[in-house]
């Protein structure tokens, strides 16, 4: 998701302005990501593409959530300029994002923070690696984290992962 989708959980949200600045999807990155997910995530439940001829948004299934939450759910947006968004949100309600995309007054790696992943603050990102494969790990290395601990403190310090 982009900015337009910060407070609407709703993958179709996305206003054509901020599709345009965000890129159009790579299908193959997508694929990418996918298959890195499934084969590094054991609570991983489904991958799917929600177009599997045009896709826009990987949806990752997770069997269980941080802390309290028992399940959660990963989307993967990743465009072909690199620009990508990674959203968590669980049944408790609770959000966040590693994002990369042109954002006015925020860096262009920049984190929305949890509970509720807000549009505005922003924190700088700790992922700072740009290939796909290397930020899906570093989201794997921080989900895990904040998974292994049950919360989200700390979950976007530490120092460029993975």
């Amino acid at each position: 998701m982009t900015d337009a989708g910060d407070d609407d959980r709703s993958r179709d949200s996305q206003p054509a302005d901020q599709s345009e600045v965000f890129g159009p999807i790579d299908a193959g990155a997508l694929r990418e990501i996918r298959d890195l997910f499934v084969d590094h995530e054991p609570l991983v439940e489904t991958a799917s593409l929600d177009d599997p001829l045009n896709p826009q948004t990987l949806s990752i299934e997770l069997s269980d959530g941080v802390g309290a939450a028992s399940t959660a759910r990963i989307d993967v947006r990743w465009s072909l300029t690199g620009n990508y968004a990674a959203h968590y949100t669980d049944d408790q309600g609770r959000d966040f994002r590693f994002d990369c995309h042109p954002k006015p007054d925020a860096p262009k790696r920049h984190f929305h923070p949890p509970p509720n992943a807000p549009s505005r603050p922003v924190e700088p990102s700790c992922i700072t690696v740009r290939e796909a494969s290397l930020v899906t790990r570093a989201i794997l290395q921080r989900w895990r984290y904040a998974y292994t601990h049950e919360t989200f403190e700390g979950i976007n310090n530490a120092e460029n992962p993975p």
